[in-house]
């Protein structure tokens, strides 16, 4: 019979199996006497596989999940109300700065072995930049330069931003133009900044107002998940985990899903021979085979 042998046993049901793409795998049984809701989905729940017409069978072996509990939400709220006792639920931060796929850590309010620890989630952050005006433009500037900034007295740190243009006409000179890429930290209104850059002199930044580098609540709600992960809980606590922030910026899991299987989780039996019963249990049959005539037994 070719490579596969036959399973030797008895089986009291068929069906006719209707291969699926692997972005619609429906976890409701496929067997009418196993599915009590109005609609079948096509999960063949551990049955084996008939084949009747030879060519490549892919499925989706019994036991198979895709990622448990990936992170489908966050709550935004001063206090989180999704666990008893309540506790503080969104701080923004400071000292952050606009980035997409930023790594976070997690504390977490459910219990897990450790094999199944929390892990995984990134995110992309706004971070609100402060209000600045130049009250002095300076000399020997060269557009394009990256600049830093320092405060007298000290107070506020990484302020950072570019040179945009200047003015004047030559290679180098007065600032016209900048933009502030990280709002920094431990700012005051009022405060003045002095712009440091490559061969330039004498450029004032004033603080309008002090934002200091907390993480926006957008309308489309930010932090926004970049990576979901794996194994989280309802209330877990994550802190948006950027280099150099200095208060942390921290939010509560409030829902949480679990996956399907992927396309790396599809297994291929090759070229299997007409009349083989695949010797595994199956719970999805995938399109992305060639063979025909399959039938699910059990």
């Amino acid at each position: 019979m070719g490579q596969y042998s036959i399973t030797a046993g008895t089986f009291g049901k068929a069906l006719a199996v209707t291969p699926v793409a692997i972005g619609a795998l429906d976890p409701r049984s496929a067997w009418e006497f196993e599915n009590q809701s109005a609609t079948l989905g096509n999960n063949y729940t551990g049955s084996q596989l008939y084949v009747g017409g030879t060519g490549n069978v892919d499925v989706i072996l019994e036991g198979v999940t895709g990622a448990q509990d990936t992170v489908t939400g966050f709550n935004f709220e001063p206090i989180f109300t999704g666990a008893n006792p309540f506790y503080a639920g969104f701080t923004a931060g400071s000292g952050y700065f606009t980035e997409n796929n930023v790594a976070t850590t997690v504390v977490s309010s459910v219990y897990k072995s450790p094999a199944n620890q929390p892990a995984g989630l990134t995110v992309n952050i706004i971070a609100d930049l402060p209000g600045v005006n130049l009250t002095e433009a300076g000399s020997g500037y060269t557009a394009g330069n990256a600049f830093t900034t320092t405060v007298t007295p000290a107070g506020g740190t990484g302020l950072v931003g570019t040179i945009d243009s200047i003015t004047g006409g030559g290679g180098t000179g007065p600032i016209a133009t900048f933009t502030i890429t990280r709002g920094g930290a431990g700012y005051s209104a009022g405060d003045v900044a002095t712009i440091v850059s490559a061969g330039g002199t004498g450029a004032e930044l004033t603080i309008v107002v002090a934002r200091n580098g907390a993480v926006t609540l957008a309308s489309f709600k930010f932090p926004k998940i970049q990576d979901a992960g794996s194994n989280y809980s309802v209330g877990d606590i994550i802190t948006v985990d950027q280099t150099g922030h200095v208060e942390d910026c921290k939010f509560v899991v409030s829902s949480v899903e679990s996956l399907l299987p992927g396309v790396n989780d599809v297994v291929r039996f090759t070229a299997v021979p007409v009349g083989t019963i695949l010797p595994a249990a199956v719970s999805y049959v995938i399109d992305s085979g060639d063979a025909t005539g399959l039938v699910a037994l059990k």
